[in-house]
């Protein structure tokens, strides 16, 4: 049954200082394309609180509980006491930080869940260039198993009957993994009785965008826009950001923050600041001549690593 509701759209994305810029991009980009009024949530990746930013409420998980899970941040955790801080009621969205939402989110607010407990896109079908797939996503997508991308979620808080306290603890007892729980994996889902309904994969395109793409997710750590020169759809990014920058949504003080716990690249935090009149001649001058020099170190890099490989076996041979 679909939710075609006048209430807000009710939002939880899970940042950090160091993501602010980011962050701010996205929730820009949620306000551009959506109509509807939006609830919104940002949660801390450090302490995991929650807190409204039109009421300025906070939602905490218990004390102790953002360290329990090591090297993870907060709002991997956090997420999952959405239903709990919705006092499993209504419907709620999660939405990763680093991600653009370039269609209107009232489409998975209204998508119909024929009675499942959350909706996600199924790893298997994910769109996604080739370097993610080959070095993160291909053991998951061969698997037996049917693993889902937890960085957007559609949750309906009463059939999502858990509250993070028993998650950690189920943890605790090796019941399920902290990595099947964030790939909802089939290990979690039958615990809860939680189904789970395929999202369309146009709402996760991993580090691509196409025709269909309707949210963009930078999800490759190793080239995000902000933080990276050699990204392929950096212009995509960079667009909105300086949308949101001329929108008075990224103040001085977040791009300092950013760019002090070195979340955005000095020529991003450059951008920023620059007349509007030079802004792109500058930038791609920059951003080109920097991942020029990016790709040319890689390329030497494999270069040195293909000779010692030679010389080690070459050396194996003449002993």
């Amino acid at each position: 049954m679909q939710t075609n509701s006048v209430e807000p759209i009710r939002i939880f994305i899970g940042s950090s200082l160091k993501n602010s810029v980011e962050e701010a991009v996205m929730r820009y980009t949620l306000q551009k394309y959506t109509r509807a009024p939006l609830d919104i949530y940002v949660i801390d990746g450090i302490t995991g609180v929650a807190k409204n930013l039109k009421t300025g409420e906070t939602k905490a998980l218990p004390p102790g509980m953002a360290e329990r899970i090591p090297n993870a941040t907060a709002f991997s955790l956090a997420r999952w006491a959405i239903p709990e801080w919705c006092d499993h009621q209504g419907r709620a969205l999660y939405f990763d930080s680093d991600q653009l939402a370039i269609s209107d989110v009232s489409e998975l607010w209204n998508f119909d869940l024929a009675g499942a407990t959350l909706s996600a896109v199924q790893i298997k079908q994910v769109k996604c260039h080739q370097y993610y797939i080959d070095h993160f996503l291909d053991p998951l997508i061969q698997a037996d198993e049917i693993f889902y991308l937890t960085s957007v979620m559609v949750i309906d808080c009463e059939k999502a009957a858990w509250n993070i306290s028993q998650l950690v603890e189920l943890m605790d007892q090796n019941v399920f993994s902290f990595t099947n729980l964030m790939n909802l994996g089939e290990e979690f889902r039958p615990y809860f009785d939680c189904q789970v309904k395929p999202m369309p994969r146009e709402w996760n395109h991993l580090n691509c965008i196409d025709r269909d793409s309707k949210l963009v997710h930078f999800t490759d750590l190793t080239d995000q826009p902000w933080r990276f020169d050699h990204n392929d759809i950096s212009d995509l990014w960079e667009r909105f950001y300086l949308e949101a920058i001329d929108a008075g949504m990224i103040p001085q003080l977040t791009l300092d923050t950013a760019f002090e716990r070195k979340g955005i690249l000095p020529r991003i935090k450059a951008l920023g600041e620059m007349p509007k009149l030079i802004r792109r001649p500058v930038n791609w001058v920059w951003r080109t001549w920097d991942g020029t020099t990016f790709e040319l170190k890689r390329w030497l890099d494999i270069q040195q690593e293909r000779l010692k490989f030679r010389l080690k076996n070459w050396t194996s041979i003449r002993a």
